[in-house]
C-alpha cells in the first residue's frame, strides 16, 4: 500500500499570494471611524455586551469597548461591529 503524501502548505499559500499576515492567521483588524470595525481571522467570540465586545484570536484576545456595540454580521473566520467605538486593545 502506497503512503498517502501530504502537499506542502507553504507553496500553496506561497501560489495564492495570500499577504503573510492572512496566510499565518494573525487577526485583521479595519477600523472605518469610530463607527465600524471588521475583524477576519478570529476564533470565537468570549463577551458581548453593547459596551464590549470580547473576540478570540490565534494570538489571544482583542477587546471592543464603546458604546450600543453590535454584531452587524460574522462568518466563521470574519465579524462585523457597529457603535460607537472608543477602542480596541490585546490585554496582556
Amino acid at each position: 500500500m502506497a503512503k498517502k503524501q501530504i502537499p506542502d502548505s507553504g507553496k500553496t499559500l506561497r501560489a495564492l499570494q495570500l499577504p503573510d499576515d492572512l496566510a499565518k492567521g494573525t487577526a485583521f483588524v479595519s477600523l472605518h471611524g469610530q463607527n465600524y470595525v471588521r475583524v477576519e481571522n478570529f476564533r470565537g467570540i468570549s463577551r458581548y455586551s453593547c459596551e464590549e465586545i470580547r473576540l478570540l484570536t490565534r494570538k489571544g484576545c482583542l477587546c471592543i469597548l464603546g458604546s450600543h456595540l453590535e454584531i452587524e454580521s460574522y462568518t466563521s473566520d470574519e465579524i462585523e461591529i457597529s457603535g460607537r467605538i472608543k477602542s480596541l486593545f490585546f490585554p496582556e
